[in-house]
């Protein structure tokens, strides 16, 4: 569907959903797309869509203007990497049992071959996930008392690689986050993680979800900025 706004055009996907409100997301990617119910009249959605032009063009320009992006690591001795929001030096040492461990300031990676970027990468990115599904459980604990206290159950933690979001809530209670978050540090996870919590209660970003999120994380925004800059 076409979005106008002056002399401005761009183009949204539309899929159709079981949920219940309508939802405009503006992925990191550039990608607008919008969520819709399954009985939404088009003119209903087109009409909304004109309504939240300036806002849906603000955050393409937002997000035009971010530093380009960090090329893909090419997992040799050396380069840096990020854990929990730290920079750690990359180490890559040969070893018959080969695994993965933080010392000080360096990432070891003791690996059978050392010359093998996709072994030390398959050996990295299993330690990065079971470190994601033990803080993110962790973080999830810390930040969700202020939730459940309004009446929202214990969602099910999923943690899996996600390739344009770094968080969702599903219709079914599940909180899923994407892997690569635990390269944030644990306040920028704690703000994906209430973030999603918040779409327990309201599916949209309205102003009842933002009431919402305000007064659980006051600085929510700044986060989100943070870790868009940060994560990159």
């Amino acid at each position: 569907m076409e979005i106008g706004w002056g002399e401005r055009r761009t183009l949204a996907h539309l899929r159709r959903t079981e949920r219940r409100v309508l939802r405009i997301e503006v992925q990191p990617s550039g990608a607008v797309v919008v969520f819709a119910p399954l009985g939404e009249p088009v003119d209903a959605i087109r009409d909304r869509l004109k309504r939240k032009g300036a806002w849906i063009f603000r955050e393409l320009d937002r997000i035009s203007a971010r530093p380009v992006t960090t090329p893909e690591r090419r997992l040799v001795s050396g380069e840096t990497h990020l854990l929990l929001g730290r920079q750690y030096r990359l180490s890559i040492e040969k070893s018959d049992d080969p695994y993965v461990r933080i010392e000080g300031s360096r990432l070891n990676i003791l690996a059978r071959r050392v010359d093998d970027p996709a072994h030390c990468r398959r050996l990295l990115t299993a330690f990065y996930a079971l470190t994601a599904r033990r803080v993110f459980r962790e973080r999830l604990d810390a930040v969700i008392p202020p939730f459940t206290r309004r009446g929202l159950d214990t969602p099910i933690l999923v943690v899996r690689k996600m390739a344009k979001r770094w968080g969702s809530y599903t219709p079914k209670g599940r909180i899923v986050l994407n892997v690569d978050l635990v390269r944030a540090s644990p306040m920028l996870i704690d703000y994906v993680i209430c973030h999603e919590l918040a779409h327990g209660f309201y599916a949209n970003h309205g102003k009842e979800w933002h009431d919402l999120f305000d007064t659980i994380m006051p600085d929510w925004q700044s986060r989100k900025a943070r870790l868009e800059e940060f994560l990159r």
